[in-house]
């Protein structure tokens, strides 16, 4: 049951009391076991991202965005605020994971079709992240350069297998998830994670 928020800068969508991010309910995740599914369908349909926190110390947030060139900045407040409020307080862990976030974001963007889910789980010290799509055909395995190149297009995947402790895809009813998993510094530490 969102209410409106009149703090906030409001960026197109329904709020649930947070910043508008152009974001839809995908319901609230019990942390289980179980990663969540970045594609379960609305409990509350309130508009907004949820995230939930379980007795087993684990949190979990999920949303939808608008397949549009803007749903990557979104996605990475969303991450960046996100990670904060679990108190994940390395830099190092909270910029690798907003980077990770942002260029599957993308890749669903602009490969994909349909809204793009994302969400959030952490469990102790390990984060799963997944993207989802409409699109069901497996991203594509990015070739190792043989030169250095800066250029934007085929990194993404890259740049996610160099930062990630495992990373995968998996096809769904509707499209595919694209997931990486980050073990982060111990909550409040400051040293860096291993990978």
């Amino acid at each position: 049951t969102g209410t409106q928020d009149t703090g906030t800068q409001d960026t197109g969508t329904q709020d649930t009391g947070t910043q508008d991010t152009g974001t839809q309910d995908t319901g609230t995740q019990d942390t289980g076991t179980t990663p969540p599914r970045a594609a379960e369908p609305a409990r509350n349909g309130t508009g907004g991202g949820t995230s939930g926190a379980s007795g087993s110390g684990g949190a979990a947030a999920a949303w939808v965005l608008v397949a549009e060139p803007r749903a990557a900045a979104c996605a990475r407040a969303l991450t960046g605020r996100t990670l904060r409020e679990w108190r994940v307080t390395d830099p190092g862990d909270i910029g690798d994971v907003v980077l990770m976030v942002d260029e599957l974001v993308t890749n669903a963007v602009v490969h994909g079709t349909g809204p793009v889910r994302l969400s959030l789980r952490l469990d102790g010290r390990r984060l799963l992240a997944e993207v989802g799509d409409g699109n069901r055909s497996a991203p594509a395995r990015p070739a190792e350069p043989r030169v250095l190149d800066w250029s934007e297009a085929g990194r993404g995947l890259l740049l996610v297998a160099a930062l990630a402790a495992e990373h995968g895809a998996r096809p769904e009813a509707e499209g595919k998830t694209v997931w990486f998993t980050r073990l982060l510094n111990p909550l409040g530490g400051h040293h860096r994670a291993a990978r």
